[in-house]
Formats: structure tokens, C-alpha cells, sequence
């Protein structure tokens, strides 16, 4: 499984650019927030030692022996005084805190400063050192004094509500974003699939924009569609016509070969014809009274093409019997044409055809044949209008649009179209058509 380091969605990548923006934001308020709590905890603890010190300079002189012990033994607060001996640690501190703290104390009392600690990973007090009436003195400063100071607890609610609102107002912000450009991909989607609808342009200045171009792409398309439905549609019905001439010439022609091969292309030629009508008038759909029960139907096309001389079988299952679909009986009846006409024409017999009910009631019409199939690269192109997966097929009576009307229909009245490897060999294609 593929790790994402970055969300897929548009709403999820800008939800975490917020959320480090915030994070960035706030490690610096943090660090700026600690850096001046460590300066002022320095200044005002030089300024406390300095003046001990200087008091401690001023008063050690004069005291005697006794004085001095029971001064070192007096509780003084945050400083204790210490003398010079054995128990003073040998170690000077290399942390930050106290380094800052000898620079600005001997500065303050422009004097040598010494510092002990009792060393690195212990806890202990820092020593402070400095001379009066030339003795060593210390002062200890107790560990509290050494730590970094931690926030102020009443900070961290108030920093927790503001993250809150931030993160409320980025989603809003987000949302107004995100929701119309997914509509707007919801109706390019549509546009896509053959099913085109405008959207309402919303959001900012840019997707509103994107919004009105989408929707006036879908007025030129459907300008262009009707300029070219109106051409088709004139030259296929100016074709009949002549057709229809050629072949009562046809019947004049004295040599049955000539008369033969030239029927047979003036059939290609009606077929061509036909199937450009179909496809025209699939664009439009036809209106559908009332249901049409399936099976019957099924069962008097298949009678009708058996006529005809086409080996077909049929297999209807007991649950489809009474299955019902809210198409035309005319577009139900170009559907399994052309899908007979496909088997037979691009697949091999015996051509199957198959009813059957699925799980969530629609009804499934099958039609599967014996012949090669279609790779699952080409697919999506059979169903195209005007593809030709083989030239020659185009030489054949056939210019690409049976399959393409199939889908349109079926996708006209709810349903899809779906090309399969047939069990054994073959192609299988099913239309799944929503039961009235």
C-alpha cells in the first residue's frame, strides 16, 4: 500500500496548509515568547546577585568571626551564603543560563566572577563567587532559579480556544472553496459522460469565472451538436432517395452477378444510413408511456430474428418473467438489433441472449457470441460513436455506432452497458436497464 504524504482531495491539502501555518505560527510565537522570558529571567537574577554582593562586600569587613558563621547560617531566601572550603563544587558550569549569567554579572560589578556546579546531569545549586576584604565568599543560587521558566498555565487554554477558532474559520473559508469547485467537477463529470448540465456559479471571483466558461462551453457544444444532428440527419434522409433509385435500377440489370454485388453494397449502404438515424434519434429519446415487460418482447424478437435465419438462443429466468422498464418498446427494440447485429457481424454464433433480474432489481439483458471478443484496452473505444477497432470493418456495412447507441439509450433511461470476456470465449455484453 502506497503511503500519501499529501491528501488527495483539494479540501484536504488546504485544511493541512492551515493547520501548518498555524503550527509554524505558533512555534515562533513560542520560541520568541521563550527566548524574552529567559532574557528578563537573567537580568533580574544578575540584578539580585549583584546587589548581594555588593551589600555582602560592604557588611563582611566589619563583622567578626561569629557574626560572619551565623550569617552564613541565616535563611536568606533564593541566596545562601556561603564560605569558602571543601564543600564548594569543583566543576564550572558550561550551560547556557550560567555563561550568560557570568557575561552580565561581571559586567555589572566590572569584576572576576567565579561559578561552580556541582556538574553536568546533577541537580544542585549554582555558586556564585566574589571577594570581600579579600576572602572567598559564595552565594548559592538554588536549583528553581537555573530551569527555564515553563509558560503560564492560564496560557495554554486560551491558546487552545484561539487554534479552534482559526481552524473553525479555515474550514468555512475552505468550504466556500471546495464546494463549488466539486459541483462544478460533478457537472464536468456529467458533461463527460453524455449527460451535460450547467452549475450555478458560486464561490470566489475565479471559480465563478470557471463556472460561467463551463456553461457557456455547454451552449456551443449543444449549438454544435444541433448544427451537426441537422447535417446528418439532412444527408442521410437526402440518401434514401437515391438509394431507393439505385435499387430499382438494380432490378433492371440484366446479369444476376453485377445485380448481386451491387445489392449487396446498396444494402451497406441503407445500413450505414440506418444506423445514423438511430443514433439521432437516441440523442433525443423517445417518450415512454408505459412500462414494457421484457420478457415478452424479448421473446418476439428472438422469434422475429430466428425468421430471419440467425442462430440464437434464449434464456430467461423465472424472476424476470414479470420484470417491467420504463424504455420506448422502439428503443428496446434498436437495442437488441444492434446487439444482434454485433454478435453476428463482429463476434461468431451461436449468439446467446440472456434475461435475468439482479440483486437490486434491475433488469439485466445479456447477449454474449462465440467469437473473439474485445480486448479490455479497446473497450471504452467500441463503445465510442464512429469507432472502427478494425479498418475493415468499416468496408463491411458497419460505420461504429451500434454499441454507441446501445449506451446511449441505456444511459438515457438510467442504465449503463458493460463489455465482458464471456466464459469460455466470446464477448459478453450486458445492459442493465432500472425495472419500472
Amino acid at each position: 500500500m502506497k503511503l500519501r504524504l499529501f491528501p488527495a482531495s483539494l479540501a484536504g491539502r488546504t485544511v493541512l496548509l492551515v493547520i501548518a501555518v498555524i503550527a509554524v505560527a505558533e512555534l515562533a510565537t513560542f520560541s520568541l515568547i521563550a527566548h524574552f522570558r529567559r532574557g528578563a529571567h537573567v537580568n533580574q537574577t544578575v540584578h539580585l546577585l549583584a546587589g548581594q554582593v555588593r551589600l555582602l562586600q560592604i557588611v563582611l569587613p566589619g563583622l567578626d568571626a561569629g557574626a560572619r558563621a551565623a550569617l552564613g547560617a541565616a535563611d536568606a531566601g533564593e541566596l545562601q551564603l556561603r564560605a569558602d572550603g571543601a564543600g564548594v563544587p569543583p566543576h564550572r558550569p558550561r550551560f547556557p543560563f550560567a555563561r550568560r549569567l557570568a557575561d552580565e554579572l561581571e559586567q555589572r560589578l566590572a569584576e572576576p566572577v567565579l561559578l561552580r556546579h556541582a556538574g553536568p546531569g546533577q541537580r544542585s545549586g549554582l555558586w556564585v563567587g566574589f571577594t570581600a576584604a579579600g576572602e572567598r565568599w559564595w552565594l548559592l543560587l538554588p536549583p528553581p532559579r537555573l530551569e527555564p521558566q515553563a509558560l503560564p498555565t492560564e496560557l495554554w487554554p486560551f491558546l487552545a480556544a484561539t487554534l479552534a477558532a482559526v481552524l473553525l474559520i479555515a474550514g468555512l473559508f475552505v468550504r466556500s472553496i471546495v464546494g463549488p469547485l466539486a459541483r462544478l467537477g460533478e457537472a464536468v463529470t456529467a458533461t463527460g459522460d453524455g449527460s451535460a448540465r450547467s452549475v450555478t456559479p458560486q464561490g470566489p471571483r475565479e471559480v465563478r469565472q470557471l463556472a460561467e466558461r463551463h456553461n457557456a462551453m455547454l451552449g456551443q457544444l449543444a449549438a454544435a451538436a444541433a448544427e451537426r444532428r441537422e447535417m446528418i440527419a439532412g444527408l442521410t434522409h437526402d440518401l434514401r432517395a437515391p438509394l431507393t433509385r439505385l435499387r430499382l435500377r438494380l432490378e433492371l440489370l440484366a446479369s444476376d452477378g453485377e445485380r448481386a454485388g451491387l445489392e449487396r453494397d446498396v444494402d451497406d449502404m441503407e445500413r450505414i444510413v440506418g444506423q445514423c438515424l438511430a443514433f439521432l434519434r437516441s440523442e433525443g429519446g423517445e417518450e415512454v408511456t408505459s412500462a414494457v415487460g421484457l420478457a415478452a418482447l424479448l421473446r418476439e424478437e428472438t422469434g422475429r430474428q430466428r425468421e430471419l435465419g440467425r442462430p440464437l438462443a434464449l434464456a430467461i429466468d423465472e424472476s424476470a418473467e414479470r420484470c417491467r422498464v420504463a424504455v420506448s418498446s422502439g428503443n428496446l427494440r434498436r437495442i437488441f438489433d444492434n446487439l444482434i447485429d454485433n454478435a453476428l457481424q463482429h463476434g461468431a454464433p451461436p449468439v446467446e441472449v440472456g434475461l435475468s433480474v439482479a440483486a437490486d432489481g434491475a433488469a439485466l439483458l445479456s447477449v454474449r457470441d462465440h467469437g473473439p471478443g474485445i480486448a479490455d484496452a479497446d473497450r471504452q473505444r467500441a463503445l465510442e460513436a464512429f469507432a472502427q477497432l478494425e479498418p475493415a470493418r468499416a468496408t463491411n456495412g458497419s460505420c461504429g455506432l451500434g454499441l454507441a447507441i446501445v449506451r446511449r439509450i441505456a444511459a438515457g433511461c438510467g442504465g449503463e452497458l458493460r463489455l465482458a470476456d464471456a466464459p469460455g470465449g466470446g464477448l459478453l455484453v450486458v445492459v442493465r436497464l432500472p425495472a419500472s
